[in-house]
């Protein structure tokens, strides 16, 4: 069982099988996990405010209108401080600071998100710590 409270994270990407085996292991970890194979659908379950998403896994490029760069931006709308994987043509770090993987494969994308979450756990606790200090 994973050390990280449990999130609620979107996967959007147009591979059955890059999209099942992620979802596998992140369910596995005791996260919650919806999937979406289009842009369009993704970009429903991020202005879902009922159920908000708190991590985002995404192809750069999706079927349709929406692709994974949008869904992005809409992202950090809601998260500023909260990286984005993306899988795409080249490996770097966006303008955003989101993570692009070149062609991930499943183990590689898990590998990306359970990082994510861990740095969003250690600077959690830095800024307990932080404020703590400051409140004695």
């Amino acid at each position: 069982m994973s050390m990280v409270e449990p999130q609620r994270i979107l996967i959007a990407d147009n591979n059955p099988i890059m999209c099942e085996a992620v979802a596998r292991w992140l369910r596995a970890q005791g996260h919650e996990v919806i999937t979406m194979d289009t842009g369009e659908k993704a970009l429903l379950a991020l202005r879902d405010w009922n159920r908000p998403i708190g991590w985002l896994y995404t192809r750069a490029a999706l079927p349709g209108l929406v692709d994974g760069w949008i869904l992005a931006d809409e992202y950090h709308d809601m998260h500023k401080g909260r990286v984005v994987i993306l899988a795409g043509s080249e490996q770097r770090v966006s303008a955003r600071g989101d993570l692009v993987l070149k062609q991930p494969a499943p183990v590689e994308v898990c590998h990306a998100i359970r990082q994510a979450l861990a740095a969003e756990r250690a600077t959690a606790f830095v800024a307990a710590q932080v404020e703590m200090r400051q409140a004695a």
